[in-house]
C-alpha cells in the first residue's frame, strides 16, 4: 500500500519575499592624473570636471548615509509603551 501524496503547499507559503531595494554607496569620481591637464585653460578643463563630480559625488554620499541611517532606525510609530503598574 502506497503512502499518500502530500498536497502542494499553497502559493503563499513558497513565493519568495520580494528583495529589498539595492541602494549601493556612491563610488567617488577617479582623480585626473598630473599629466591629465594641459594648463592651457581648456573649456572642459579635466581638473574643474573632477571638482564638479567630486562635489555631486559628496552630495550624493550624504544623501546615501541618510537613507541609511533613517532604514536602519527602530520604527516606533504605532508601537505603544507598556505602562507602569502600580
Amino acid at each position: 500500500m502506497r503512502a499518500p501524496i502530500p498536497a502542494p503547499p499553497s502559493p503563499a507559503l513558497t513565493m519568495p519575499t520580494p528583495p529589498l531595494p539595492h541602494d549601493p554607496q556612491p563610488q567617488p569620481p577617479n582623480k585626473p592624473g598630473n599629466d591629465e591637464c594641459c594648463h592651457s585653460g581648456c573649456t572642459f578643463c579635466v581638473l574643474e570636471m573632477y571638482q564638479e563630480d567630486l562635489a555631486a559625488y559628496e552630495d550624493a554620499l550624504r544623501a546615501w548615509q541618510q537613507r541609511q541611517q533613517a532604514a536602519a532606525a527602530p520604527v516606533t510609530q504605532g508601537v505603544k509603551k507598556p505602562r507602569k503598574r502600580a
